[in-house]
């Protein structure tokens, strides 16, 4: 058996095996969870399509027997569906006249794949209205809470379990379909940074500090945004979730952003440290990232931040 056979169908084993882990318990479960797609990229930027497909064949047949028919549709579409759209068209490469091939950038990917979350969130989001009746969304949204946090602890106080629920429940969804998004980002260029250093990447390395965003990825964002200001009901609460989701390519631009002003200030990593610590600290720094990340799309941030030069002369 070749052993780029070997490699994309234990890539895609492990993959699945990773998803069911946290069935089991472990300390290890929600890591391996979170990371449960990075076989596949592994296998997708380092062994080509046909190795992601392969891969993403044994991933569904595995999480089939583990588990059930059924449960093989939501694994592809958390997992295998983005990993193999992602890899081709990461792989895909345009011969330009000097020569040289133009491969997807980072932004473009990204912008794609915040597209399809979009799209996604925006598909069940109306499917759901069809089948709920008169309910507004966002009631069915708090009471799919409060039953998963009783289904985790019946101990937490009623009171402050539904305060929670009550503060989660405007931007839940928005807040899921982004953390998948950024979940599918992070094992990407995870993916993409160890093949790179073991000399077995595919495309050439992708530099997340000169990132840039297609210009249409500002209408993912103004448009739904102005939908949630002008529509009612549940029209503005799609609106308004959808509107997270497109904050995710900004919020990378706008961390790009960060790492190009802590490298021009001569106190790098102090200034990193610090900040992701503030980052995971008080979530709200989130959106300040983000709207660094739209200023720099509209008016360029990185180009008026002192250079290395300006620096020197100070």
């Amino acid at each position: 058996m070749p052993v780029t056979l070997i490699l994309a169908l234990g890539a895609g084993t492990l993959s699945a095996v990773a998803v069911y882990a946290i069935l089991f318990g472990s300390l290890l479960a929600l890591p391996l969870f979170y990371f449960a797609s990075l076989p596949l990229y592994l296998a997708g930027l380092g062994l080509g399509s046909k190795g992601v497909l392969l891969a993403v064949l044994a991933a569904m047949v595995t999480v089939g027997v583990i588990g059930s028919v059924q449960t093989a549709l939501p694994y592809a579409l958390a997992y295998a569906v983005p990993a193999l759209i992602v890899c081709q068209r990461a792989l895909r490469a345009q011969p330009m006249a000097d020569g040289t091939a133009r491969y997807t950038s980072g932004g473009e990917l990204i912008a794609g794949l915040t597209a399809g979350g979009a799209a996604l969130l925006t598909a069940v989001a109306m499917m759901t209205l069809m089948d709920s009746g008169s309910e507004p969304l966002a009631d069915m949204v708090a009471n799919f809470l409060r039953g998963a946090f009783e289904a985790m602890s019946s101990e937490i106080d009623p009171a402050a379990r539904e305060q929670v629920v009550q503060s989660l429940a405007p931007l839940f969804p928005g807040m899921a379909v982004a953390s998948w998004v950024f979940m599918h980002v992070i094992n990407a260029a995870t993916g993409q940074s160890l093949l790179q250093r073991s000399g077995r990447n595919l495309r050439p390395a992708m530099s997340y500090l000169n990132i840039t965003l297609p210009d249409w990825c500002s209408w993912l964002l103004v448009i739904p945004g102005a939908a949630a200001l002008l529509l009612p009901g549940d029209l503005s609460y799609v609106s308004r979730n959808v509107v997270i989701v497109a904050l995710v390519p900004f919020f990378v631009l706008g961390l790009a952003v960060v790492h190009g002003f802590a490298r021009r200030s001569g106190r790098g990593t102090t200034l990193l440290v610090a900040f992701y610590i503030l980052l995971v600290v008080f979530g709200p720094t989130a959106f300040l990232v983000a709207g660094a990340g739209v200023l720099e799309q509209w008016i360029g941030l990185r180009k008026r931040l002192p250079s290395d030069n300006d620096q020197e002369n100070v």
